[in-house]
């Protein structure tokens, strides 16, 4: 007896839409997500802009009563298409739900030039931006920074406390918010997980450069667990094996510092925070970023994805 499965992407006119996938059944609605037109902001703490790039969920228009989950995504000229395609490719297949991204970072026409100043706007507070020990003396002797502002507190401020409610006045935030960065925006996560742990229900951190400042992340998070108790958050955090092997990653101890900084959250053992570690065999800081994004979204967001449909009907 041959089965075969039905292909079915959108109902036909006047019948029901059948189960797979989730936008089949939703009348009206796009077959990925929408882009808006990115939007420079000058917060007032800054002297420089922050291009703002949105991109609403494929069924958004069609459901105009309905709110969504946002992913926050740091580093947007270099992240937002990628976190988007990969978004867009796990909601086809059920692999995850539906959500509003919110990319923030320099105005990509700016180049790479632009994209420095991130270290400006991920930098806690200390006193350089060199990991500690044997790292940070293999560092100076590579390349000598200057000195500069470290506006890691204003920047999370103007996430949270001036971007989010301007942007929720005008899209349908659902309340569920989560955080992306990788490399130093995954530095600069951690950070905000001890600053402001109610900022963010979750985050995905990717290849973090938990040693810059001189470890001012590891700083933040003894201050933390000596003054609570309880951590709530769910976390994914990833890094590439092979990261261990390229000198300029070595110094920076990407890999030694995320496996250290996710054993201590385990060991402080608080009842409300779950870590999910993965260290990716043959995958590098850069080619590691799109099994971080789909592996961290369908672990954080698995118990949306159990409530979808999850077979094809079946003809005998």
């Amino acid at each position: 007896m041959l089965k075969l499965c039905l292909l079915v992407v959108a109902s036909m006119s006047g019948a029901a839409a059948l189960a797979n996938p989730q936008l089949a059944t939703i009348p009206g609605a796009r077959a990925n997500m929408a882009l808006q037109e990115p939007v420079s902001v000058r917060a007032a703490t800054f002297d420089y802009d922050h291009q703002i790039t949105v991109a609403l969920p494929a069924s958004y228009d069609a459901q105009p009563e309905r709110t969504y989950p946002v992913l926050w995504v740091l580093d947007a000229p270099l992240m937002m298409r990628t976190v988007v395609g990969i978004l867009d490719t796990l909601v086809i297949g059920n692999h995850a739900p539906e959500m509003i991204i919110v990319g923030i970072g320099s105005p990509s026409e700016e180049g790479l030039a632009g994209v420095g100043r991130r270290i400006i706007d991920f930098s806690p507070p200390g006193p350089d931006y060199y990991p500690p020990g044997l790292g940070g003396d293999a560092w100076e002797a590579i390349a000598a920074f200057p000195e500069y502002p470290h506006k890691a507190d204003d920047f999370l401020a103007f996430l949270v406390d001036d971007l989010r409610p301007r942007l929720a006045t005008e899209y349908r935030f659902s309340g569920d918010h989560a955080l992306f960065g990788h490399s130093a925006g995954g530095m600069f996560a951690a950070y905000a997980l001890f600053q402001r742990p109610e900022a963010f229900d979750k985050m995905i951190i990717g290849s973090p450069y938990l040693n810059g400042v001189r470890g001012a992340v590891f700083d933040a998070e003894q201050a933390y667990a000596d003054a609570n108790d309880d951590l709530d958050a769910s976390l994914f955090i990833g890094a590439g094996a092979s990261e261990v092997d390229e000198y300029f990653l070595a110094v920076s101890g990407i890999v030694s510092s995320t496996t250290r900084f996710s054993e201590t959250l385990h060991v402080r053992n608080y009842d409300s925070l779950e870590v999910e570690t993965r260290i990716y065999s043959g995958e590098d800081h850069y080619t590691v970023v799109p099994r971080i994004v789909g592996e961290g979204i369908r672990h954080l967001w698995r118990e949306d994805i159990a409530d979808l449909p999850s077979s094809w009907p079946v003809v005998e």
